[in-house]
């Protein structure tokens, strides 16, 4: 079954927010790196849902 993940305006600043400071202590390509995998991570709970509780 696929489940609906909504990514709320706070969430999606709060993750902006966290990628313009960790970009402060490492490379572009990097920060770049860490922000995908989020991304990935948060869209991976549409089929696992319960994998983060």
């Amino acid at each position: 079954m696929i489940y609906r993940i909504d990514f709320s305006s706070t969430a999606q600043s709060e993750a902006d927010a966290a990628f313009l400071n960790f970009s402060q202590f490492t490379t572009p390509d990097r920060a770049q790196a860490w922000y995908q995998g989020l991304i990935k991570a948060i869209s991976s709970l549409s089929e696992m849902p319960r994998r983060c509780v």
